[in-house]
């Protein structure tokens, strides 16, 4: 186990024209503007979806209709004097798609000073209905920081234990053994990266706190999509399920199971199935050039609306990966190699930690920190 560590819009008003002025006094100040300033206004609660607003009228937001997901951690913490690094917003319109392209993220992080900031992400879908999600953004000191490794864990089927599956195995974690694992890491106040926060990290740019994890599901089999994403919205743990984009139902997952607290990433448009080389663990990847490569993970790209990270099927990486890695733009690619990030690894072919279910939660427990 690693060492542990201890670480700590209505009628102009009187308080709308003070809130003016402040922003006009808060811009001789040092600053980083990430779109429009709206100053420290506490608003709703980190990850929260307001109303949305149609022919200029508010409304209760129509159930399910929008899903804004913040990605990694919906606090983000930022060591004083460090970048801010943006995590994203990703948005599902559950009749219209994908509409991540069009959020506008407005809000103020002053680096240079501590406290605390918010960051609101704003969308509007084709029927002009509005919707707005709220990051808080802490700017500190008070944190220990990582400087032996970040895990990232890499789990992928979850299953009722009073209805197991007939071919169970180690890839399979009972929801009771995943809740244990998920209560405590909410209980010991673990840090979730979002993937630009981790490549920020790698790149040897910007600190993570000591206490930080992220947890990857593969192939977004049903059993956890209906099991597992419900307890990672209790226990408020945010996720990424690495899903095949060319499934027949995938609009129908990223429909039916958009989740503020999960981000489908890439596990490739249709690389999961045997190629002819041999090479490896025997996946097509070999087969292919960097430009059919190119082409298969680009096209998955655009389904998710997101390039934050890609996990190689089979965990195979051909001589062509990183370039094409390079070229779609995707930030953290992985294998299924075992090992922790550091600061200095290959962003292209990066390693994870396996989670087997039956192992218990002291092993989980020395394997994620």
């Amino acid at each position: 186990m690693r060492r542990q560590r201890d670480y700590g819009l209505g009628v102009l008003s009187l308080v709308s024209i003070l809130l003016v002025a402040g922003l006009v006094m808060g811009a001789l100040h040092l600053r980083r503007l990430i779109e429009t300033s709206v100053g420290q206004d506490a608003g709703p609660s980190p990850g929260d979806q307001i109303a949305v607003i149609q022919d200029g009228g508010k409304t209760p937001l129509e159930e399910g209709r929008i899903v804004m997901t913040l990605c990694g951690s919906h606090e983000t913490v930022v060591r004083t004097g460090e970048s801010y690094v943006e995590p994203g917003c990703l948005v599902r319109d559950v009749e219209e798609g994908n509409l991540t392209g069009r959020v506008q993220a407005s809000g103020e992080v002053d680096t240079s000073t501590p406290g605390t900031y918010t960051v609101t992400y704003t969308v509007t879908n084709d029927e002009g209905m509005k919707a707005q999600a709220t990051r808080t953004v802490r700017v500190t000191d008070d944190v220990a920081w990582d400087s032996d490794g970040i895990a990232v864990m890499m789990y992928h089927y979850v299953y009722d234990p009073a209805n197991p599956p007939e071919d169970l195995n180690a890839n399979y974690i009972s929801t009771a053994e995943l809740e244990e694992q998920l209560s405590w890491l909410h209980d010991s106040g673990f840090y979730y990266p979002s993937w630009a926060e981790l490549r920020a990290y790698i790149d040897g740019s910007h600190s993570l706190p000591d206490r930080s994890v992220i947890l990857t599901f593969d192939d977004g089999e049903y059993g956890f999509l209906d099991l597992g994403i419900p307890l990672l919205e209790k226990y408020e743990v945010t996720a990424t399920s690495f899903i095949e984009c060319n499934r027949d139902d995938i609009e129908y997952v990223l429909d039916t199971y958009a989740n503020p607290y999960i981000c489908f990433e890439s596990h490739s448009y249709y690389l999961h199935h045997a190629g002819s080389s041999g090479i490896g663990h025997g996946g097509v990847i070999y087969d292919l050039s960097e430009d059919e490569l190119v082409d298969d993970l680009q096209h998955a790209v655009d389904i998710l609306g997101t390039s934050g990270a890609l996990a190689y099927p089979f965990g195979d990486v051909s001589d062509v990966s990183a370039a094409a890695v390079d070229r779609v733009g995707i930030l953290c690619a992985f294998t299924t190699e075992y090992d922790w990030v550091y600061v200095g690894s290959d962003h292209t072919r990066l390693p994870r930690v396996r989670v087997s279910g039956g192992n218990g939660l002291e092993y989980f427990q020395g394997s994620v920190w």
